[in-house]
């Protein structure tokens, strides 16, 4: 009998590339926004620490036009700080949505997956039974044989 192949393992082959690659995009996607929550937090530690530098700059004493730029850094960075959350959220919504295509895709690819298995295990039983029908084949030939010598 001839060597088991599944005739639609191009198929299977091209759906399991097509989960290789949507885990590997949900994995930069998920690094994206790790770099993204890494600067938010980033940004908030400069502000309380801009407060810092104001208050012991007040502290010693500074010109009222050296205080200026304090609230201009603050703003600056709360301004990068609400686009930085704006990023976040569409960053989070597409991570969902890849999440869901993934889903797709690994119930696309284990329904190729119960096919191999089903033909696999068709065939194997008519391996089975071919090889059943050569060995009681060949102990009726036996047998008759030995039937024939007595």
């Amino acid at each position: 009998m001839k060597k088991y192949t599944f005739r639609l393992e191009p198929v299977l082959k091209v759906r399991k590339l097509k989960e290789e690659n949507c885990k590997m995009e949900l994995g930069q996607l998920i690094v994206q926004l790790n770099r993204i929550e890494d600067q938010l937090k980033t940004d908030e530690d400069e502000i309380s620490n801009y407060y810092k530098i104001q208050e012991g700059s007040l502290a010693q004493g500074v010109r009222a036009s050296q205080l200026q730029a304090f609230p201009m850094l603050i703003a600056g960075k709360g301004r990068n700080i609400e686009l930085l959350l704006r990023d976040k959220k569409n960053q989070e919504k597409l991570i969902e949505e890849k999440k869901h295509e993934l889903a797709l895709l690994k119930g696309d690819l284990k329904v190729m997956e119960n096919l191999k298995q089903k033909d696999f295990d068709e065939y194997r039983k008519a391996y089975n039974k071919e090889q059943d029908q050569k060995v009681e084949e060949q102990t009726q030939n036996w047998l008759q044989h030995n039937k024939d010598l007595k």
